[in-house]
């Protein structure tokens, strides 16, 4: 049976572009040199920090070239770096997944040399292909699966069948969950603030009534010793044994107390990951505070914390404050953290411009820097394409 698919609004959508190379001059410049189209307007580029690509998307009214830039810009590169482009299609939107679930198939064991391009040109011979993926880590390097949708349930099928047995590019029937069901399934735990006479022994004590512990790893650093423990399974049919032991000694042992020391019991994580989730946890924090925490400028550089927390507390609870004093001839600057919101808004309506030996105070909430960093890249994104639009104007011009 087969399912219908519709283009709507003329809008091509592109995915997988590099963070800190992709620029919307670039892009455009790309599709000029693969059709001779000029893109009327900027691309609407969705930057976020938490995402290791951009995305962006360009709408062409013009049918017969909105049609050549799709086919001509499926699979391109910037610098090397695999990107796709696909017209917009509802189906294809995360939230409407269920609709193509028999016509979409989960890819395993994609070689790591295989673009999209390649397992596209693969699985087309079951039959037309209206998306083609394969999923890519934060260095644009494949993680060795993708995703596969026909546009008939049948051909789907069909490659479901022909591939069961093969050594690479498997098939497998797609199930989409909701995303309340998801979890992240591990084996491997780690564990700190023990009592420091806990040995590999005594680890395996405590933890083996959780499951069978198939091995313990005891390491030390500069903030004390910690524990890797890996859960196994008595069963090698039963590969959610190990996971399921590991999820529940975490539940049940995390912030249990032994002798006045509080387990700190977690997932084990790549070093990688651990990034990515300090990373995440600092956001969250900084982003819990920013309503709290002024950023100020524009006193003399013989000013003190002193003078800066005596001038501030008229206004409030002081959690923090950091004085930055002159360096590399910039000028000192401070971040003044309230306890609550109420008390930074109230100290920057009276403070600002307020003078201090004779120099105008400058105070503003606190901006997270990574978002500081967005906006001023999104603002030179945008200066490059006018930029770039009047030149190529002027070129027309004098042709």
């Amino acid at each position: 049976m087969s399912t219908i698919i519709r283009i709507q609004s003329n809008l091509i959508y592109f995915y997988d572009l590099p963070q800190g190379e992709f620029t919307s001059t670039q892009l455009a410049k790309i599709i000029k040199d693969k059709t001779g189209y000029d893109i009327e307007r900027q691309p609407q580029v969705r930057r976020d920090f938490n995402k290791p690509f951009y995305t962006a998307v360009v709408k062409i009214n013009d049918n017969a070239k909105f049609n050549e830039v799709c086919k001509a810009l499926r699979y391109f590169d910037i610098n090397g770096k695999n990107c796709r482009a696909l017209p917009f299609q509802n189906e294809l939107l995360g939230s409407n997944v269920q609709r193509l679930a028999e016509n979409n198939m989960f890819v395993r064991r994609i070689p790591k040399s295989d673009s999209a391009a390649i397992l596209e040109n693969y699985f087309s011979k079951y039959g037309e292909i209206i998306s083609c993926k394969v999923s890519l880590g934060g260095d644009h390097e494949s993680k060795g699966y993708g995703f596969v949708c026909f546009r008939d349930a049948a051909a789907t099928q069909k490659a479901l069948e022909e591939t069961q047995g093969a050594e690479i590019r498997i098939g497998v029937k797609f199930a989409p969950k909701d995303k309340k069901d998801f979890r992240k399934v591990y084996n491997n735990i780690y564990v700190k603030n023990m009592p420091a006479d806990w040995t590999v022994e005594e680890a395996k004590n405590q933890f083996s009534p959780f499951g069978l512990i198939a091995s313990v790893h005891l390491g030390k650093s500069q903030l004390g010793a910690y524990f890797f423990i890996c859960f196994g399974s008595a069963n090698p049919a039963d590969r959610e044994a190990g996971p399921r032991s590991a999820e529940r000694s975490v539940i049940e042992m995390d912030g249990r107390e032994f002798d006045g020391h509080k387990l700190y019991v977690k997932p084990a994580l790549k070093k990688e990951e651990r990034k990515i989730e300090l990373m995440h946890e600092t956001f969250k924090y900084k982003n819990s505070k920013k309503r709290c925490n002024l950023y100020v400028k524009g006193f003399p550089a013989s000013t003190t914390e002193e003078d800066l927390r005596a001038l501030f507390a008229k206004y409030g609870e002081i959690e923090s404050l950091k004085l930055f004093p002159i360096k590399d001839q910039k000028s000192p600057f401070a971040f003044v953290c309230y306890k609550t919101p109420d008390q930074a808004s109230t100290a920057k309506a009276q403070l600002t411009q307020q003078q201090l030996d004779n120099q105008s105070l400058y105070i503003n909430h606190y901006e997270i820097k990574q978002y500081r960093d967005l906006n001023n890249e999104a603002q030179k994104d945008k200066q490059d394409f006018q930029r770039y639009q009047a030149e190529n104007a002027g070129a027309l011009t004098d042709f």
